[in-house]
């Protein structure tokens, strides 16, 4: 073999092995691609609110805020950041869930993979059980507790019809620890006559309604004035009991939604004093409406945060 037939070989092999990378870097990216529109495909909720843009282009991530979630529970089958619980139903430690609906929450909260605040403290209030049933006395108990440890936020993602004088107390006092509840409105949307529930119907509660996987009010949602702002909340994808994922619909997922956005909140203008109306009302001038209900859009809040400095 001549001089200049070695030379060519040795160009065709570069050829060869350039071709060779870009066409394993092409079908790489065509894989990210579509493992990526799958994501989204399964989790819509997830790019609605832009939580990619918010983990990693602001870098918030609920960092050093403290939740405390009041519901069943959580399955030790979950990885989240559990700094302490308790069960209010039985005076123990031992706030493992046996119905699936805190697990799925906490899961949309703080879960590394699908959570919007992955790397919040979260504070785990077993205070209802295996049928989503509770009372007011655990409820208040669980505020109070809350209070105790000085959590940043209560999530309250359920309801009652009953008004209830040491519910409201309970909440005002959490309210004047600068701490911010957020609870569902129900999903009795169907229902004729059917009104907000409490502790979402009261006035320094932050009451969240559902968006369905269009974009609109989800049909479930409990329509009121009280109601204050809506999230997504329907065919929502988190965690069961056994850590398997789970598909499930309700204003109470919209609310955990909400509480992880306050989070991010938090974290951004941790510094910042707040009154309870002063927030709501930034909240709302930096969300869009439909029928008079403010939609929530974080990346635009945590953008107008970044341009009063």
């Amino acid at each position: 073999m001549g001089a200049d037939e070695g030379k060519a070989m040795k160009l065709i092999k570069l050829v060869s092995s350039l071709m060779c990378v870009l066409i394993i870097f092409s079908l790489y990216f065509m894989y990210e691609k579509k493992s990526t529109e799958a994501f989204y495909q399964k989790n819509w909720g997830y790019q609605l609110l832009q939580i990619e843009t918010l983990h990693h282009k602001y870098g918030l991530t609920g960092k050093k805020v403290k939740i405390a979630l009041i519901d069943t529970g959580v399955s030790p089958s979950l990885h989240i950041n559990v700094v302490k619980g308790i069960n209010v139903l039985d005076d123990s430690t031992n706030f493992q869930d046996d119905h699936g609906h805190g697990t799925h929450l906490a899961g949309v909260l703080g879960s590394k993979q699908l959570g919007i605040a992955p790397d919040s403290e979260l504070y785990i209030v077993k205070a209802l059980d295996g049928n989503l049933q509770g009372d007011i006395s655990n409820i208040v108990k669980s505020i109070e507790w809350s209070i105790s440890q000085k959590v940043d936020i209560i999530l309250m993602p359920f309801g009652t019809f009953y008004d209830s004088a040491d519910l409201k107390k309970a909440i005002d006092l959490a309210i004047s620890h600068k701490i911010i509840v957020v609870s569902s409105v129900g999903n009795y949307g169907l229902q004729e006559n059917a009104d907000i529930t409490y502790p979402a119907k009261y006035d320094n509660v932050i009451a969240v309604g559902a968006l369905n996987n269009e974009g609109d009010i989800w049909k479930g949602t409990t329509m009121g004035e009280e109601l204050d702002f809506l999230l997504p909340g329907q065919h929502i994808n988190s965690y069961s009991l056994s850590g398997d994922f789970l598909l499930s619909s309700g204003t109470s997922i919209s609310s955990a939604y909400m509480a992880g956005v306050l989070a991010l909140y938090l974290e951004r203008n941790k510094k910042e004093e707040f009154d309870f109306d002063s927030l709501l009302e930034e909240l709302k001038n930096q969300s869009q409406q439909m029928e008079g209900v403010h939609i929530v859009d974080p990346v635009q809040l945590l953008y107008e945060g970044d341009k009063r400095e």
